[in-house]
């Protein structure tokens, strides 16, 4: 049986999910795809945003449709979907959508990206609001920069009850992300995604594959140099350099986090010393017949420094992984092609 909930409004939804997630997968309508991406390509270079409608069925979360934001709020990746503007916009258009029977259940919203870009700060508010107002709702990214040789790159993403739960408690200390397992690596779900199409669609498309093999000639092989063009490239080349920056990010956050780290040990060394000063202190007035002094003094007398919090560095840091993991994944191919290329010319 299908759920229904109410699109979320930013002064009236809770902070936080009140419930988990019930769904496991993720189920798009081919005619949602198609809009997404071209809704990515007419914004490109820059990044465009929409709103996800569908309905979860047990633990099936179907998207089987979606809409734009205007372009005013695309200068920044996924930005406004909370201001007051786009939420008269959305009420428009749900308003619209309604009146022709159209399931207008908010179930996420989608995002375009270059280089698998989303650990943002951005992201995660947007998300985790519409989490908060529906448990199953998901992102959806699409990568613009995806080489076309691999297929589409559409991804589902859900925040983890790990990192809510460090949200809701508003501590992204060391020792807290050590108690409750929390890394860049589970900062988000990922949900697998299953693209569908209508029976009439389906029908379609075997039509024009049959019409396509009976028109197709046998071509000469000879001349065939499309398998040594090293298309993705310049794919990688842009992982590299995404690479750099997100090593510069790191390392000023780590600076900082070493900072603190030199500051406390200054100071827990200073107090050690106090704690010896007063030990001896005390044993003194203690020999001729005196009170000892209190020994916890030194609270009031020393300040330890606050720790940095870790939520820059876990989002730089799963930046990082995600760039590395693209390379991984498409640098075997090039190389192959290089050298294949290599040996065939002798060099």
């Amino acid at each position: 049986m299908s759920k229904s909930y109410a699109n979320p409004a930013p002064t009236q939804a809770p902070k936080f999910p009140t419930a988990p997630a019930t769904t496991t997968e993720v189920e798009i309508d081919s005619s949602v795809v198609l809009k997404i991406i071209k809704a990515a390509s007419d914004g490109f270079p820059s990044f465009v945003s929409g709103q996800l409608l569908g309905v979860d069925l047990e633990n099936v979360l179907n998207v089987t449709h979606a809409f734009s934001y205007p372009a005013s709020i695309k200068d920044n990746e996924s930005a406004g979907i909370r201001s007051k503007s786009i939420v008269k916009y959305q009420n428009d258009i749900l308003s619209h959508l309604k009146a022709v029977n159209v399931d207008v259940n908010t179930i996420g919203y989608f995002a375009s990206t270059a280089l698998g870009r989303y650990f943002h700060s951005t992201v995660i508010d947007n998300l985790l609001h519409l989490q908060a107002a529906n448990p199953n709702a998901v992102f959806l990214l699409y990568d613009n920069a995806h080489p076309t040789e691999s297929g589409i790159s559409l991804k589902a993403y859900r925040l983890s009850e790990a990192f809510i739960q460090a949200r809701k408690e508003g501590s992204f200390s060391t020792e807290y992300l050590q108690k409750v397992d929390l890394t860049y690596r589970n900062i988000f779900d990922e949900l697998p995604v299953s693209i569908k199409n209508s029976h009439l669609v389906t029908l379609f498309l075997q039509t024009l594959e049959k019409k396509n093999a009976s028109q197709t000639h046998p071509t000469s092989l000879a001349s065939n140099f499309d398998k040594f063009d090293i298309s993705i490239d310049s794919y990688l080349e842009r992982n590299i350099e995404g690479i750099f920056n997100s090593i510069d990010g790191f390392h000023t956050d780590q600076g900082s986090y070493n900072w603190y780290q030199r500051q406390m040990a200054r100071e827990k060394l200073k107090i050690k010393q106090w704690q010896h000063k007063r030990a001896l202190e005390n044993s003194a007035r203690v020999a001729s017949g005196k009170d000892p002094l209190p020994e916890d003094e030194w609270k009031t007398l020393f300040k330890l420094p606050e720790e940095p919090s870790r939520y820059d560095n876990l989002l730089i840091s799963g930046q990082t992984d995600k760039f590395c993991s693209q390379i991984e994944d498409f640098g075997a191919n090039v190389n192959t092609k290089l050298f294949a290329t290599q040996k065939s010319l002798n060099i």
